[in-house]
């Protein structure tokens, strides 16, 4: 097994270092990890032929799993994905409480009509938070096909006359609906949890989401939603604290965005103006996000996030603006790669990784 490294960005003058990565302890400094887990229900027999029976076993990975998260990469704030809602309440929650003091926050996707097994093995996304750094402030969420209030007569028209061709999961055709009718259909989430850092008296909202994996348009307009509900949860945040003003808020948003750097979900989020039919969609929180954490790093540390078998990118983002957060060191990802080929195995999990992505971790200063 390649060992992975924190390495130090081109504008930090520190040294690599071994992936013991624990909390931060620097006043101003924390850590941040966003990481698909695989759910256990998301093992597909038809897509994970290459990994050996063994290492598909749920009790097997999880061991894995809390390996990487509870020791390695502890981090002061996780955001996961493919988290299920009876694996969140059995295990995760209690343990990081009384085992770390960690507070957390949670919600479930809806189950989809083709789903049969109890809905409590419906995977979400979870955020977890080391209250010995962070006080809690406040949580909300959102299913990400409520779109009532959040698009516009135009905008709305656009949806439902925008025609998306389906596919099946070998990328072949077989129907058509509208973007409108594909969104509603759609059962992602999205977290909102507002902490304040406590050294510095700090407000942020840590955002975590896992967009649909397919079909540009959806991807697109989900991650608008998310924006859209952002802002609103800015503004309650003014209206329910004394003194907060909308430049004393700060913004992390983290999670699979199943989006390569050149994707249109991307581009947006960066506040390039989206052109679509007569439409000109950007970002209304740029002034809080311009950045991912890729973007400050040579082009060698990543091939990959996702090691999905034929499905491979970097699909994992942390984003934030650069005025309020300077990004320090960050968790190599190559090594993975490196791996790979030595051991000519075809993707992710294997004998050392639990999910067929790897967690993607970086280290943060807040500026001034």
């Amino acid at each position: 097994m390649f060992t992975r490294k924190l390495l130090p960005v081109s504008n930090s003058a520190l040294k690599p270092s071994l992936p013991e990565i624990r909390n931060s302890v620097s006043r101003s400094t924390f850590t941040l990890m966003t990481y698909n887990m695989l759910s256990p229900y998301y093992m597909w027999p038809q897509v994970y032929t290459y990994v050996p029976e063994k290492y598909k076993d749920w009790s097997y990975r999880h061991r894995l799993l809390e390996r990487e998260i509870l020791n390695l990469y502890r981090a002061d704030i996780m955001c996961v994905q493919e988290l299920t809602c009876k694996d969140y309440e059995g295990f995760w929650k209690n343990h990081f409480k009384t085992k770390m003091n960690y507070g957390s926050s949670y919600i479930a996707k809806t189950p989809p009509k083709y789903w049969k097994r109890p809905e409590d093995e419906m995977d979400g996304v979870g955020i977890f938070y080391n209250l010995n750094k962070f006080e809690h402030i406040s949580t909300s969420s959102i299913y990400l096909n409520d779109l009532i209030g959040l698009f516009n007569i135009s905008e709305l028209n656009y949806l439902k006359s925008t025609i998306i061709t389906l596919t099946n999961g070998a990328g072949e055709p077989i129907d058509k609906d509208s973007l409108l009718n594909v969104l509603h259909g759609r059962n992602q989430v999205s977290l909102f949890v507002s902490l304040l850092h406590k050294e510095t008296r700090t407000l942020f909202v840590v955002v975590n989401t896992h967009l649909y994996w397919k079909y540009d348009e959806v991807k697109l307009c989900q991650c608008l939603t998310i924006m859209r509900k952002l802002h609103r949860v800015i503004k309650s945040l003014l209206m329910g604290m004394e003194g907060v003003t909308y430049s004393k808020v700060k913004i992390l948003f983290a999670g699979d965005l199943n989006s390569a750097p050149d994707s249109p979900v991307i581009k947006f989020l960066k506040g390039e103006s989206v052109h679509r039919a007569d439409l000109s969609l950007i970002n209304p929180l740029r002034p809080y996000l311009n950045r991912y954490i890729y973007q400050d790093t040579s082009a060698d540390l990543f091939e990959h996030t996702c090691y999905s078998g034929k499905l491979k990118g970097i699909f994992d983002y942390i984003w934030y603006h650069d005025k309020d957060f300077r990004l320090k060191r960050i968790l190599s990802g190559a090594e993975v790669s490196q791996e790979l080929r030595e051991l000519q195995e075809f993707g992710l999990p294997n004998k050392d990784h639990p999910s067929d992505h790897i967690p993607v971790l970086a280290e943060l200063e807040l500026l001034d």
